[in-house]
């Protein structure tokens, strides 16, 4: 990865954040971005050894990190993420919500526990984390930021994802609904929409069997979204994806909320 420092651009120092399904891919990249501006990070994922990667990338450049194995569907789950954050570094100052499920299904196949289970995991914990989070910002009375991982799936489907695709869109109307009601605590609220990025989630393999996707359909399907792209042919890297939340996390951003950037190389423009 050719890592491009912006600690002297951006100075996160003092503050904490929470940064969800933070072991790999967006997530981890998006921890190491906050951590190497500054900021304190709490690294969320279901397994505390899948967060042990993320630390030891976080303590190489001397940054402050600890992990929290916990489920973001759980109401006792999110709630110990924030008083973990709140007991181990005194605030919590910016939330980033990437934990997300994906897979690949047919839309006369998805049951009722698969779609409640997409929207538990995509929408529903997203809103019931910012819910806590929110509290314990206005309580500190110094305003915050969040950022939520929606996607170009909000704005576009994807085939064979009418489940995660619904998921996402409500990401991105939770997003600017959340601002509208939290700006007058000084707490902004952004989302960014990343296109084809190269991360383990993101090798459609969840379901390919079940809705006939051969190997030579899966590269067809990737050349037909790449076509789209004015920018590359290429996916983004998981780091791109992390500069673009560090902006929106960072004081930079203090006149910005209620916007999803897509972080796309211009494929919902192609």
């Amino acid at each position: 990865m050719n890592f491009i420092s912006t600690n002297r651009l951006v100075d996160l120092q003092g503050q904490v954040a929470i940064v969800t399904g933070a072991a790999r891919g967006i997530g981890q990249a998006i921890a190491c971005r906050l951590a190497d501006a500054g900021a304190s990070v709490v690294v969320v994922d279901l397994a505390e050894q899948a967060c042990a990667e993320t630390l030891a990338l976080i303590a190489e450049s001397s940054g402050k990190a600890i992990a929290v194995a916990a489920d973001v569907t759980s109401e006792k789950d999110i709630q110990r993420i924030v008083d973990t954050t709140v007991q181990t570094f005194g605030s919590v100052d910016i939330l980033v919500n990437n934990a997300a499920l994906r897979g690949w299904s047919t839309w006369e196949s998805i049951t009722q526990e698969n779609w409640d289970r997409f929207m538990a995991v995509n929408t529903r914990a997203v809103f019931f984390l910012s819910q806590a989070v929110a509290k314990q910002m206005i309580s500190q009375g110094n305003g915050g930021a969040m950022v939520n991982i929606a996607s170009t799936a909000a704005a576009h489907p994807v085939r064979f994802k009418v489940d995660y695709n619904t998921a996402k869109a409500g990401v991105a109307m939770m997003t600017k609904s959340l601002a509208v009601e939290l700006g007058p605590h000084g707490i902004r609220v952004n989302a960014v929409g990343p296109g084809g990025t190269r991360t383990p989630a993101a090798a459609p393999v969840t379901g390919q069997q079940q809705v006939g996707l051969s190997p030579e359909d899966l590269r067809k399907l990737g050349e037909a979204w790449f076509s789209r792209v004015p920018l590359t042919d290429l996916p983004a890297e998981p780091d791109e994806i992390a500069r673009v939340v560090l902006f929106l996390a960072s004081p930079l951003a203090s006149y910005v909320t209620a916007q999803v950037i897509y972080a796309d190389g211009g494929y919902l423009a192609g």
